[in-house]
């Protein structure tokens, strides 16, 4: 079955696009601090970020943004598809312009110059998977599988044009896994959901994804007390 998900642009000249962003970043817990330094990226085409958007026939389309909505009424008001460039290139806006409220985020963007030197480089073709986001209101729906069905084949179509992509998972072999996400006020991922920002590597390995690489302190966040928790991750990738 194809993917009922579409991917918008994020327009980083717009106000209303990128307050979204940020009310988005807060709810996910993770990188609000950065909006503001992805604009110019998203305009030369290093991030790619991009709106996770509903198609119509999404079966219980209105019931799930509806789910979405009462979870988060500050995101009620639906964005307009405005962007007019998408991959450092100009972008014709679909006319009549789209109305959509997005259910969460996610990027193609350059691989990330601290990850060269675990096999990943930035050559042509590279994209990097990451910043991806769904609303906590509609995990165990399937929208990250969509979203991940969707963001591949945007990768390969134009203006992108991807040869390889690439991506980190969260490890799962950690004893502090329960203390950690409770000290964070987090969600606990579960095997089968990739709905959350970090997923399980398995269920990318069962999409071709392979590791190459882990490294044992990739990620941290400070909880309420000042404490540091850390993440370790397992880096993968597939040529396309």
């Amino acid at each position: 079955m194809a993917s009922q998900v579409l991917l918008i642009p994020w327009d980083p000249t717009s106000p209303d696009h990128v307050e979204r962003m940020v009310q988005q970043r807060i709810a996910c817990g993770w990188s609000v601090e950065d909006v503001e330094g992805w604009r110019g990226r998203q305009e030369i085409g290093t991030l790619n970020l991009q709106w996770i958007v509903f198609e119509d026939s999404e079966p219980d389309r209105d019931a799930k943004l509806l789910k979405h909505t009462q979870t988060y009424p500050q995101e009620q008001e639906p964005l307009l598809d405005s962007a007019i460039f998408f991959g450092g290139k100009p972008r014709a806006v679909p006319l009549p312009q789209k109305k959509f409220i997005p259910v969460g985020h996610i990027s193609l963007g350059r691989v990330p110059a601290a990850y060269e030197n675990l096999g990943v480089t930035n050559e042509e073709g590279a994209y990097w998977i990451g910043i991806l986001y769904v609303s906590r209101a509609l995990h165990g729906s399937g929208l990250g599988r969509k979203t991940m069905d969707t963001v591949e084949n945007v990768a390969t179509s134009e203006p992108l044009c991807a040869k390889i992509l690439a991506l980190n998972a969260i490890t799962t072999d950690d004893p502090e896994t329960v203390e950690k996400y409770k000290a964070l006020g987090l969600e606990i991922p579960q095997a089968s959901d990739i709905t959350l920002l970090f997923s399980n590597h398995e269920w990318y390995a069962r999409r071709g994804y392979q590791t190459y690489n882990t490294e044992e302190k990739a990620f941290s966040k400070v909880d309420s007390t000042g404490k540091t928790w850390w993440w370790g991750a397992v880096f993968m990738k597939k040529h396309i």
